[in-house]
């Protein structure tokens, strides 16, 4: 083999490294393409279901307050409707306190 077909070799080689060299960086390029894509796929779905879990509880303590609310409000109805009954039966006593405090003053 003489010194021109080693040169030769050596640039045919050298080339050939060079293509390898760029094909292994295309690949690579492609490999974070694909990776930080798929990690933003995964972090939007993160947020999807962190959403959902979210609107979930809020709504379940939305449903819990309604509950309590209309639980207490009926206690309240119920208590309202004592004073008024217990007003009414003092009702009496009380106009005559007040007409005799008058009467007495006059």
């Amino acid at each position: 083999m003489g010194r021109a077909e080693v040169l030769r070799t050596i640039k045919d080689a050298e080339s050939n490294a060079e293509g390898i060299r760029g094909q292994a960086e295309s690949e690579a390029k492609g490999i974070v393409s694909n990776a930080r894509a798929e990690a933003a796929e995964i972090s939007s779905k993160g947020r999807q279901q962190a959403d959902e879990a979210a609107a979930s509880i809020i709504k379940s303590s939305k449903d819990d307050s309604e509950r309590q609310a209309g639980s207490i409000s009926t206690e309240g109805d119920a208590l309202l409707d004592k004073v008024k009954e217990n007003g009414k039966k003092n009702r009496g006593a009380a106009v005559e306190v007040v007409l005799s405090a008058f009467r007495d003053a006059v």
